[in-house]
């Protein structure tokens, strides 16, 4: 989340959005070329981090006689999907501080969506937090990243893990049009 934020918050507290925008005054053009670029350099860097803390949690595990192989059912979805939504997450930052365009306020709210809101979902009644809990964003990551995913009465208030991540992946494109137009519209 944090490098999401920095990407286009760290213009702006410097000031150096304004020579961008002098270089590329078509801001959709600029907003999207920022999003493209972060997206990719995330994903590439999340899905080698991902492999490689797969692979030596084996090599960890291997003496325990407890491992998995990158064949078994879920492995490859929750290894790959845990890559995909790193990238979402920063990607969710990036659409926040395109409307935000404060490091630390966009961090902070960042923060508040993903780790505070999910506790606070829980701290209501059952019948309500069950609700609530398959809409919020960090539902998606905890979905996409299980290897076992069984759909018994401690995730029956969730939709799949993709059906999870597309909820994620529905609100940060939202947030990325809003982030858009409201960086094209306003003042540098």
């Amino acid at each position: 989340m944090v490098p999401g934020a920095l990407v286009l918050t760290a213009e702006y507290s410097t000031g150096m959005i304004r020579t961008s925008l002098i270089a590329m005054p078509r801001r959709i053009v600029l907003y999207a070329a920022k999003a493209v670029a972060f997206a990719a350099v995330a994903l590439v860097v999340s899905l080698a981090t991902a492999f490689t803390a797969f692979y030596l949690g084996q090599s960890l595990l291997a003496s325990t006689h407890q491992s998995a192989t990158m064949a078994g059912p879920g492995v490859l979805r929750a290894v790959i999907g845990s890559a995909l939504y790193i990238t979402l997450c920063g990607l969710f930052a990036f659409a926040a501080a395109a409307i935000i365009r404060n490091t630390a306020a966009t961090i902070t709210a960042m923060i508040g969506l993903l780790f505070v809101l999910p506790v606070l979902v829980n701290l209501l009644p059952s019948s309500w937090g069950n609700d609530l809990v398959r809409w919020l964003p960090s539902s998606a990551g905890r979905a996409i990243s299980a290897t076992v995913w069984e759909a018994g009465p401690q995730n029956s208030h969730l939709f799949s893990p993709w059906g999870q991540f597309t909820v994620f992946a529905v609100y940060t494109a939202v947030l990325l049009v809003v982030g858009g137009i409201l960086f094209r519209k306003r003042d540098a």
